[in-house]
């Protein structure tokens, strides 16, 4: 899964979720506003990418949105993460049948 740049934070996404990522902070995007701004503060990321902590918005304005977007983001990298385990586990599974 490629690495994509959110607020200065290397972030996990499919080229899908970027695509939305970039239409969200377009339509936020007018004279002096960068749409980007709106994601500052929001989220902590490990250091694969996965959102670990998403924050309110407590200092700062943003869009439900882009709430919701990242709660979805986050969602979905973790359903990947367990999906991956998943087919380890039964591929491990396979081959410890395959023995007997």
């Amino acid at each position: 899964m490629p690495f994509f740049i959110i607020t200065n934070k290397k972030v996990e996404m499919s080229n899908d979720e970027h695509k939305l990522f970039q239409k969200i902070v377009k339509s936020y995007s007018f004279g002096n506003n960068n749409g980007e701004d709106l994601f500052t503060d929001l989220f902590e990321v490990d250091e694969n990418g996965i959102i670990q902590f998403l924050r309110p918005p407590s200092t700062r304005q943003t869009s439900f949105e882009v709430f919701l977007f990242l709660m979805a983001l986050q969602q979905q990298q973790h359903l990947r993460q367990l999906y991956k385990q998943f087919d380890e586990l039964a591929s491990e599974l396979k081959e410890h049948l395959k023995e007997k």
